[in-house]
């Protein structure tokens, strides 16, 4: 346990603003999940009755493992609303939920693999499935390991300031290039692409361009961090990156105004990440 600085307290809060919007998200799809479940229990009853029975089981299976995952992260969010909470009302940072919000985030992704090989190897996959499965395979490779290596830099006592910034900073530059793969390739695989269509051109250079461009902002912002030439970094710079990443979300949800298929996908997009407009606030008024 430590105690932060007064300028960190000021910045935290857009931080907790941030954790309670990625909160939200997260209670909603943890609630919905259930009944999702058992939908597709049903389908797994009929297709087991049309379909090859290990495949379907498989794939059955690869949903249960996705559901363990959900819930993990669900404890996880919890974990780190508890670290905010605490550290905006109380000053102090508690590093122990923090460590355990980092590996529940971390090793969510790996009960994806599952689901991934379902999509990848079964005998009736598609163009559309190996889409999806490249897109999960590389948010794993983009997340788990930074988050990974994050935690064992938190579990250590006393923590190594040195590292623990390092990692952090990798973890964010992993986590942006993973937010960007995601919506890059479910416009590639879900979404409509037509030039011809000035809305769907919009959608098309937002998928492509706003979420990208954060991510090299950040990797500039951070490098000397995780270069460990310094442990101080731009916070404007890496504020406007902040920006784009929110940017990206207000612009989807606009075309999905106006474009039913987009409207279709919002909930498997990280609209929580709006909050990341807030955030922003935060850095770019900050000297």
């Amino acid at each position: 346990m430590s105690s932060p600085t007064r300028s960190d307290l000021i910045r935290v809060r857009y931080i907790f603003a941030l954790v309670i919007s990625f909160f939200i998200f997260e209670l909603y799809l943890f609630l919905r999940s259930f009944p999702a479940e058992y939908n597709i229990f049903l389908r797994y009853q009929t297709r087991m009755q049309t379909s090859d029975p290990f495949w379907t089981s498989f794939w059955f299976g690869s949903e249960l493992t996705g559901e363990v995952g959900l819930i993990l992260r669900f404890v996880g969010v919890c974990f780190l609303l508890a670290f905010s909470w605490i550290l905006v009302w109380r000053g102090q940072a508690i590093f122990s939920y923090l460590k355990r919000a980092v590996l529940l985030e971390g090793i969510y992704y790996l009960f994806m693999i599952p689901f991934i090989l379902s999509l990848f190897l079964r005998p009736d996959t598609s163009l559309v499935n190996l889409e999806a499965g490249l897109s999960y395979t590389l948010q794993i490779v983009f997340i788990s390991p930074a988050f990974l290596m994050l935690y064992s830099t938190l579990r250590k006592t006393p923590i190594d300031r040195v590292q623990m910034l390092r990692w952090g900073a990798v973890a964010v530059i992993g986590y942006t290039f993973a937010l960007w793969i995601k919506h890059f390739l479910l416009m590639i695989y879900a979404l409509p692409i037509n030039f011809a269509n000035p809305v769907l051109v919009v959608g098309f250079l937002n998928a492509t361009l706003t979420i990208l461009i954060a991510g090299l902002i950040l990797t500039v912002t951070f490098l000397p961090m995780i270069r460990r030439q310094r442990l101080s970094f731009n916070p404007r710079l890496a504020g406007v990156g902040f920006l784009l990443i929110g940017v990206h979300f207000v612009v989807y949800i606009a075309v999905s105004l106006l474009v039913q298929r987009y409207w279709d996908f919002m909930m498997l997009t990280e609209v929580w990440a709006l909050a990341f407009i807030i955030l922003s606030i935060g850095y770019i008024s900050k000297r």
